[in-house]
């Protein structure tokens, strides 16, 4: 007897908050805390990005201080290769953002390893949007690919929820795969901590692969697979690699952070392996406009 065809499953329509001043047209992203919506900012008559506390969460202090937070940065730093913040909201709490074209560059890994004079480039810039945060006191502690979009040779790192000052951190706060040792443990959080990132995300990029794995966290969550294995050992670079850019990496990811090179020296490494003379960056490769906070500028069909 044959089986009856199911229909196909029809994910639910979420319906869109009311947020005065915006339309929300579609839900990007739902996270553990915070929901993103793409919008249409009415007053300024372009496509934005807003990110709410999730209905579940609202109630929570913690997060609702991370979001603030993360507008007051947004909004009051601006560098070109940080996501700019429009405004904060307080009924509902919510940060309006820039609506980014391109893609994140972890769409682009997926789509191959990045060659020297690209991953040289990439690191010039996300070396200097870090030396301004850490220049103003932030750390970003959450760089990553999925953290950086990509578009025509510009990189634009996005997500400031989890930035924080310099100081004692909370045990796991971050991405596994991505944690330094001291994030994952809740010690010292200082710009070498964001180093450590930095250096893990240039890896992969040369590589294709997370150097420490996916869930590298350095047996500190009693939740994740790794806590009765022992930590990963350091990374072995590609051997097509220029020694001093092996080095530097290297360097980056040691469990030491006193022993990670300071973005300067991190600076003064990738500027010969570009290719290029001292001048405008044209950065890392990218494709077509997809991602998380890819978007057109052009007004979308709204309902009257």
């Amino acid at each position: 007897m044959r089986a009856r065809p199911t229909a196909p499953v029809v994910p639910p329509v979420v319906p869109a908050p009311t947020v005065p001043g915006y339309r929300l047209l579609e839900r990007m992203a739902h996270g553990k805390r915070l929901d993103t919506w793409d919008a249409w900012d009415e007053l300024r008559g372009t496509r934005c990005v807003i990110k709410l506390v999730r209905p579940d969460r609202r109630a929570q202090d913690r997060v609702v201080e991370a979001l603030r937070r993360e507008g007051v940065i947004a909004t009051t730093l601006a560098h070109p290769h940080l996501v700019r913040g429009y405004e904060v909201l307080d009924d509902p709490v919510a940060v309006v953002l820039e609506t980014l074209r391109g893609q994140t560059l972890g769409r682009v890994v997926e789509d191959g390893a990045l060659g020297v004079p690209d991953v040289a480039e990439l690191g010039l810039q996300l070396t200097a949007v870090l030396g301004f945060l850490h220049h103003h006191d932030w750390l970003h502690l959450d760089v990553k690919p999925g953290n950086v979009v990509v578009d025509h040779g510009r990189a634009v790192l996005i997500d400031l929820n989890l930035a924080g000052r310099p100081g004692e951190g909370r045990p796991g706060a971050g991405t596994p795969g991505y944690l330094a040792p001291e994030q994952a443990h809740g010690g010292t959080l200082t710009s070498a901590t964001d180093v450590w990132a930095l250096g893990v995300v240039l890896l992969e990029c040369l590589t294709g692969e997370q150097p420490f794995g996916q869930e590298a966290t350095w047996d500190t969550r009693r939740r994740w697979p790794l806590l009765h294995r022992r930590p990963p050992g350091p990374p072995t670079p590609p051997a097509h690699l220029p020694s001093p850019l092996a080095a530097l990496l290297l360097s980056c990811v040691d469990h030491d952070p006193a022993a990670r090179p300071r973005l300067a020296d991190v600076r003064a490494v990738l500027e010969p392996l570009t290719g290029r003379p001292p001048g405008p960056r044209t950065g890392p490769r990218t494709g077509p406009q997809t991602g998380p906070q890819a978007g057109s500028h052009a007004p979308p069909s709204l309902p009257s």
